[in-house]
């Protein structure tokens, strides 16, 4: 784990928002990480399990930390960004019946889901 690695991932840590490299990269700046440095460890991360890419409405890609070590997903609220990790997917078979008459075989999926969080409800 070096330096950049654990600065990059405290950063995530906190932030109960995805991020982009750029709003890493500001808080970052002590580290002197640059961009092409968080783009490979977020790279590295995302193939680890411990982050994932959320491309928003914005088309912007944001990356999450990720705690729960197995397949999830998020929903995102649109109004402030608030991120939740949401373990049970139960998507596997809607998506047989997709696989089934396509022909293909089904290797991963990734849903986007968005919605308001409670903060933004009231």
């Amino acid at each position: 784990m070096t330096p950049q690695r654990r600065a990059i991932l405290q950063v995530m840590e906190v932030s109960d928002r995805p991020l982009s490299v750029e709003d890493i990269h500001q808080r970052l700046d002590q580290h002197g990480s640059g961009i092409p440095t968080i783009y490979r460890n977020l790279q590295c991360f995302v193939s680890l399990g411990w982050a994932e890419s959320i491309v928003g409405p914005d088309q912007i890609m944001r990356f999450v930390r990720c705690r729960s070590g197995c397949h999830h997903h998020h929903i995102q609220c649109e109004a402030c960004g608030r991120t939740v990790e949401v373990a049970n997917c139960g998507a596997e078979d809607i998506l047989a019946n997709i696989q089934c008459p396509s022909g293909f075989k089904m290797t991963r999926h990734h849903l986007q889901v968005f919605g308001l969080c409670p903060e933004c409800q009231k």
